[in-house]
């Protein structure tokens, strides 16, 4: 903050609600998820109070649960145990709340009061600004709107929208349950066959050359999931905006040509199977995030909430992991396994599969008409230590350009922990984006492809 401002005790700040709120967190670990989706270290006005924040978003961040020697001995070991008031204090914060009744309502005043401070340093910088003799109007202007713009848009951080938020209900709602599969079916009878539907507490990834339909087949899995079989989707999409994910699901179900509803030239059938489609999409359990400055707190935070709002939770989409904002890490690699084990702790935690779709390295196209291996996802080593199965979308048609191939597609199953490898064949539309089991008279047999 600026020197001209009044000592730093008189800026607006609630020290109460700042101990209440790390001793209800303290007491109930339960709703850090929810705190964490306003929540910031530096609302705390206290920096004694940032730091046992932190320390806490560690033992959260590693699926640790919390409690008063967990979180002392992460303190003491960055030395900051005794700079925050020792064991005493943190003992003191406990003693301080009687239950987390009234957790959220001590966040929002936590942060209101952070507010408050960033405005008034804001009005301070533009004063600063506008009293140089050689400042420019227009550019104080847009500095102050940008400052303000940031803050503004920082509280604003709920991005999480039922599928209905994109599209007008038509029709009554359709479901069509499947039994007999343990795990979350995906509409895909070949992959709901070896796997058996997607396991709780899986993490699966998903990965494919550049324009092999990996977005695609994410979205058709989610939405049968969703749409066919009434279980509750949670799909994040750092890539692509949420009307452009339900447009791809629409054309989808209604086997709509995509480049004609683009440029609105549609037919009379066109419009019926359109609207015929749009209440089942609208009335699903299908929730879409298109945030796309996503963390894997903020991961964890928002499906948190979404699953104690909803009762539950079926399956976590990330579309893709490499997209996912990462912390300080020098080292891109290391970067990337902090995301794979923080998706990891995410699925055992909540006892969710959690299905994260990943780029591939340059060297699959430079080996030209191979297969994908493991060895060719980026970051290879931890996405595929951390990950239970590991998918690749591959469409033959890329590499022969024959006729014969250009609907052809095959997921394959490189690793299964828990079961078998394969490859399951299916078949792609481009002008639908959808993959469909493969016609029997298509299907060119599973294979069993080894231990990779």
């Amino acid at each position: 903050m600026s020197d001209t401002f009044e000592s730093k005790t008189s800026q607006p700040h609630h020290i109460d609600a700042e101990i209440n709120l790390l001793g209800a967190l303290m007491q109930d670990s339960e709703a850090f998820g929810e705190a964490l989706n306003i929540i910031e270290e530096e609302h705390f006005f206290l920096e004694k109070h940032q730091i046992i924040w932190k320390a806490l978003l560690h033992l959260y961040g590693q699926g640790i649960s919390i409690d008063l020697v967990a979180l002392s001995t992460v303190l003491e070991e960055q030395a900051k145990l005794q700079f925050i008031g020792g064991k005493d204090y943190l003992f003191s914060l406990i003693e301080s709340v009687a239950s987390s009744a009234n957790i959220m309502w001590h966040a929002e005043l936590v942060r209101s009061k952070y507010i408050l401070r960033r405005l008034i340093s804001t009005s301070h910088d533009t004063i600063r600004l506008a009293q140089d003799p050689a400042a420019n109007p227009e550019e104080v202007l847009q500095e102050t709107e940008k400052q303000i713009f940031n803050l503004a848009e920082k509280q604003v951080r709920d991005s999480l929208h039922p599928v209905e938020s994109f599209i007008t209900p038509l029709l009554s709602k359709l479901r069509d349950k499947k039994e007999g599969l343990t795990g979350c079916p995906t509409g895909f009878s070949g992959l709901d066959e070896l796997t058996n539907g997607l396991q709780a507490s899986d993490l699966i990834i998903l990965a494919g050359r550049p324009g092999m339909g990996k977005t695609a087949f994410a979205l058709n899995l989610a939405s049968n999931a969703a749409i066919n079989y009434g279980k509750k989707v949670a799909f994040f999409s750092l890539e692509m905006d949420g009307e452009q994910l339900v447009q791809r699901v629409l054309c989808s179900r209604a086997q709509v040509n995509m480049n004609k509803l683009r440029s609105g030239r549609l037919s009379k059938d066109d419009y019926s199977r359109i609207y015929a489609h749009v209440a089942p999409i609208s009335s699903s359990p299908l929730f879409i995030d298109d945030h796309s400055d996503l963390g894997i707190m903020e991961l964890m935070s928002k499906t948190r909430s979404l699953k104690r709002k909803m009762g539950g939770l079926d399956l976590v989409v990330v579309d893709y992991l490499q997209l996912m904002k990462t912390g300080k890490e020098e080292n891109r690699a290391v970067a990337i396994g902090a995301i794979s084990r923080g998706l990891k702790i995410l699925a055992k935690d909540l006892r969710v599969p959690v299905l994260a779709l990943a780029q591939l390295s340059r060297k699959a196209e430079e080996r030209g008409k191979e297969h994908p291996q493991l060895s060719d996802l980026r970051e290879s080593g931890s996405i595929e230590q951390d990950a239970d199965m590991v998918w690749f979308v591959d469409r033959p048609f890329y590499r022969t350009r024959a006729e014969e191939d250009n609907f052809k597609a095959s997921l394959i199953v490189a690793k299964h922990r828990n079961g078998s490898v394969g490859e399951i064949h299916l078949s792609f539309y481009a002008e639908f984006t959808t993959f469909y089991d493969a016609a029997p008279e298509d299907d060119y047999g599973n294979e069993d492809y080894g231990d990779f």
